[in-house]
């Protein structure tokens, strides 16, 4: 499996100034892999809509890169959206390698360690409006939250809105 083989070379590390985040196995408390794919950590707030993926790795903004056998997608907090990135964690690789700004959100993570200092481990930064609900990808609109604590929040709400029509009027506070 080519995640085992990831953790062996590599256990778990952060890159492109914290805008990538891969998990480790066992390596810094409270930053496993097993853990965080624990039901009980955050993924119960999304009602199933995660089920059958291994998360491995996320964005600044806590979206997702995950394994559903050993086709990479990303999962979108705040909708729940899964889409196929990549057919191996090799394809994965070199696409984030070749498009990081995009798939990791760099530039904003550049942006705010530039304003705010460094992010701090297990944080990410969260859109204070919702990006689904037209929140704005600017310093202005991000906060840096607990990343566990963020997913919880962003699951209640992807579960509230998957298979609502759009331009279903929502409701929500963090």
């Amino acid at each position: 499996m080519e995640l085992v083989e990831l953790l062996r070379s590599r256990n778990g590390f952060y890159a492109f100034e914290s805008a990538l985040h891969v998990w480790g196995v066992g390596a810094v408390e409270g930053e496993d892999l097993r853990e965080w794919n624990r039901e009980s950590l955050w993924r119960y707030a999304f009602n199933g809509l995660d089920r059958g993926l291994t998360f491995f790795a996320e964005d600044i903004f806590g979206g997702q890169f995950g394994l559903a056998g050993s086709t990479v997608v990303s999962f979108d907090p705040e909708t729940a959206e899964r889409v196929v990135i990549a057919e191996s964690l090799e394809e994965w690789a070199a696409k984030v390698l070749e498009d990081y700004a995009l798939l990791t959100g760099h530039p904003l993570a550049h942006a705010w360690q530039e304003e705010y200092g460094a992010l701090r481990a297990g944080y990410r930064l969260v859109p204070k409006v919702p990006f689904v609900l037209g929140g704005e990808y600017s310093l202005s609109n991000v906060v840096e939250m607990r990343d566990f604590e963020a997913m919880r929040a962003r699951g209640a709400l992807a579960a509230r809105i998957h298979g609502s029509a759009d331009g279903t009027s929502i409701e929500f506070e963090f």
